[in-house]
């Protein structure tokens, strides 16, 4: 298949698995000889710390870096950390976005008002993107089995989108593979409820 430029970021905070996610991600391009650059993690990688990673598909990307305006697809695990990314937002990306706030440690120490998720979701919408999609994935993630696949639920909420440049079920396949065994049916499990799960494009 022929992809020039697919580009995706996954933000969130530390712990929830996003280096996982991506990297899942960039095996499934493996698995169709795409080219691809990944960036190493941005943020600080300790728990609730904030953190993104960029991940670049296609026979025309050289850098891994996105530009601005540039994004196809925000798979945000926190919807603040999502927030983060307006500056790559445009009429092109998607978004799939966790409804779970995570205050930053920050906003504690310094007393900062947090928005709530509704604040948020208007907030994104505001950035016009292609579509939003809404899902509660720690709740989905518990009836999976464990609250810590909420990023796999993610993954399945983003192949329900279709926005990614893969055939019907390479994502799933590459999931197969990345997961270390003793996970891997609850990552299956995950992702098959995250794609059934998804609120409908706002």
């Amino acid at each position: 298949m022929s992809v020039r430029e697919f580009n995706v970021i996954v933000a969130g905070v530390g712990g929830q698995g996003i280096l996982f996610t991506t990297n899942v991600i960039a095996r499934a391009a493996l698995k169709l000889g795409l080219n691809f650059a990944q960036s190493e993690v941005h943020g600080l990688s300790q728990r609730y710390g904030s953190i993104r990673t960029e991940l670049r598909i296609g026979s025309d990307v050289s850098s891994p870096l996105i530009l601005e305006g540039t994004l196809d697809l925000l798979i945000a695990l926190e919807p603040l950390e999502g927030l983060r990314q307006a500056p790559y937002i445009s009429e092109r990306t998607t978004v799939v976005m966790n409804n779970h706030v995570i205050p930053p440690i920050g906003a504690y120490l310094e007393r900062f008002p947090i928005p709530s998720f509704d604040e948020i979701l208007e907030l994104m919408r505001s950035l016009n993107p292609k579509q939003i999609m809404v899902l509660n994935a720690y709740d989905i993630a518990k009836e999976a089995g464990d609250y810590l696949v909420a990023n796999t639920v993610m993954l399945g909420a983003a192949q329900a989108t279709g926005v990614l440049p893969f055939p019907e079920g390479v994502l799933r396949e590459a999931l197969e593979e990345v997961s270390p065994s003793r996970y891997r049916d609850l990552n299956l499990r995950a992702f098959d409820l995250g794609r059934e799960s998804v609120s409908p494009p706002r």
